[in-house]
């Protein structure tokens, strides 16, 4: 038996796979799908190249303090300038000691108003300030019967300067100055 196996002949059957060849070939298919590509996105592209014209607005922080010895209600009220937009319209109870960090505002020109409401005598205190592009940090400290806006900004040098902001007594009948605009 051992001889029978030795003997055996080993058939290798060859096969040949013809195929017929494609008048495309693979570097026409990459052309084609390139130029597709490019052509697809050329409105895509202009739209995205208007939406990064300009400057870069990074968002500005506000931070409100307390250092009376009450509860103290202030409102921020933005808009911005030219438009008369609302960009920015919040309310906030202060606890004494507290300190809160708000939601940023825009980083657009823009006139900040404040007001520490006084509901005991309805005599609120009003503070305003411009903010621009290049403002940093808006601070508001509040005091016991006072209200303190502070406005940081970068300039153009790199440094940093603070600009204090004008201060209104109100008797509580607030009107709007862009109503009449």
């Amino acid at each position: 038996m051992a001889g029978i196996a030795a003997r055996r002949i080993r058939r290798v059957i060859h096969t040949t796979v013809r195929y017929r060849a494609s008048s495309v070939n693979r570097r026409t298919v990459l052309q084609s799908a390139g130029i597709f590509a490019t052509v697809g996105l050329a409105g895509c592209v202009g739209s995205i190249r208007e939406h990064f014209e300009g400057e870069i607005r990074s968002p500005i922080q506000i931070e409100i303090y307390n250092e009376s010895d009450q509860t103290q209600n202030v409102q921020l009220e933005a808009r911005e300038r030219g438009t008369g937009r609302g960009t920015y319209d919040q309310s906030y109870s202060v606890t004494p000691g507290e300190r809160i960090g708000a939601p940023s505002l825009e980083g657009i020109e823009q006139s900040l108003q404040v007001v520490l409401v006084d509901q005991a005598e309805g005599d609120n205190q009003v503070e305003v300030g411009t903010v621009t592009p290049q403002t940093m940090l808006v601070s508001i400290t509040i005091y016991e019967d006072d209200l303190d806006l502070q406005i940081t900004t970068t300039a153009d040098d790199g440094n940093e300067s603070t600009d204090g902001n004008e201060s209104i007594e109100s008797d509580g009948n607030e009107t709007d100055s862009n109503a009449s605009a």
